[in-house]
C-alpha cells in the first residue's frame, strides 16, 4: 500500500469541505433560518455524519474530496471499512480537530502517514484511483442500504467499471493501431481489461 501524504488529504478536505458547504448553508439558511454559531457546529456534524461515513464505507472506500485527489480510506490490512468502523473515525475525528488539529499534523510523523482517527480506528488512507461514477448515485445508494435494502447500488459500480474498461480498450487499440505499442503488449493488456468486465 501507498500510504497518502499530509498535502494531498489536506487537499481532500478541503474539496469535501466545500462540497459540505452548500447542503450545510441550504439548511441553515433555507430551513432553520440561521441557528447562532452553536447550531452551524452541531448541524454540520449531523451532516458530516451523513456524508463521511457513508462514503468510506462504500464500494469507493473514499469521499468526493478523497476520490478526486486519488486516496480511498481503508483498514490496516487494507480491507474496507464497515459503516459502525466509518463512523468511530469520523467521531474520532472530531478529536482529532479539537486539540488545535494536532491530531491531523501527526500524519507527518508516522509512518503509514496516519492521523490520530486513523490511529484509534485502525484505518490508513491510501493512493488509489477511484472510477468515474456518480457520487450522488452512490451516497443515496448507501442511504437505501443502511434503511434495508441490500441490493441498493449493487449495479452502480459494475455498470461504471464497464463503462471505464470498454474504454480503456478502445484507447489502448488506438495505441495499438498508432504503432505505440506491439501485438504482444496489447493482447495480455486488453486481457487484464476484459476480466474487469
Amino acid at each position: 500500500m501507498v500510504y497518502a501524504g499530509f498535502w494531498r488529504r489536506f487537499a481532500a478536505v478541503f474539496i469535501d469541505g466545500l462540497i459540505l458547504v452548500i447542503p450545510s448553508s441550504a439548511i441553515t439558511y433555507g430551513l432553520l433560518g440561521g441557528s447562532g454559531l452553536f447550531g452551524n457546529v452541531i448541524l454540520g456534524f449531523i451532516v458530516g455524519c451523513i456524508y463521511h461515513p457513508l462514503f468510506w464505507s462504500s464500494p469507493l472506500q473514499a469521499t468526493p474530496g478523497k476520490a478526486i485527489m486519488g486516496v480511498a480510506v481503508v483498514k490496516e490490512n487494507g480491507d474496507a471499512l464497515l459503516l459502525k468502523e466509518a463512523i468511530i473515525r469520523y467521531l474520532s475525528m472530531q478529536l482529532s480537530g479539537l486539540i488545535m488539529c494536532l491530531g491531523y499534523i501527526i500524519s507527518v510523523f508516522t509512518a503509514k502517514r496516519q492521523t490520530l482517527h486513523d490511529i484509534i480506528a485502525s484505518t490508513v488512507v491510501v493512493m488509489k484511483t477511484a472510477p468515474e461514477v456518480n457520487y450522488f448515485q452512490i451516497w443515496l445508494a448507501e442511504i437505501k442500504k443502511i434503511s434495508g435494502d441490500p441490493t441498493a447500488g449493487s449495479n452502480i459500480f459494475k455498470t461504471t467499471t464497464d463503462a471505464s474498461a470498454a474504454k480503456a480498450i478502445e484507447d489502448l487499440h488506438k495505441l495499438y493501431q498508432s504503432g505505440a505499442i506491439t501485438q504482444a503488449e496489447y493482447d495480455l493488456k486488453k486481457a487484464e481489461l476484459l476480466k474487469k468486465i
